[in-house]
Parts: C-alpha cells; structure tokens; sequence
C-alpha cells in the first residue's frame, strides 16, 4: 500500500490515544510523505533510506520535529 493510501485506510484517532500498531505519519517531502508503525512508549518502527528498518522516537531528534500528528488506527 502507498502511503497515501494507509492514511485513510481507518480511523483518525488523537495522539494522546495512540496504541501500539497505530500507524503515524510524517511531513517529511511532502504532507503525510512518511508513515511508521507506533510500539508504544514514545517509539515507532519505520523503513528510511539511511538507516533501513529501525525504531526512532517521536519525542525527540529529526521525527520529532516532522510528525505532523496524524494517527491512524486500523480495525
């Protein structure tokens, strides 16, 4: 899937309610241009160019400055 696409794929939900699995997304090229998968704890899992798949925080460093909010939970 594109990440266009798995940002409508289900339900909006608000960051402070985020769960492990949630998908988040990015304002990294583009509006919503990357998309990770959160594992709780302040902490997702993502794939970038540079460093492959690896987990990165949401609260600090370079995502946090591009984490646009956007939480997706899918059913």
């Amino acid at each position: 899937a594109s990440t266009d696409g798995l940002k409508y794929a289900g339900k909006q939900i608000s960051r402070s309610q985020m769960q492990p699995g949630d998908m988040v997304f990015f304002d990294t090229y583009k509006k919503d241009g990357h998309v990770g998968i959160y594992i709780g704890g302040g902490k997702f899992i993502g794939s970038q160019s540079s460093t492959g798949v690896a987990i990165a925080s949401l609260n600090s460093g370079y995502w946090s400055t591009v984490f646009n909010g956007r939480v997706v939970r899918v059913h």
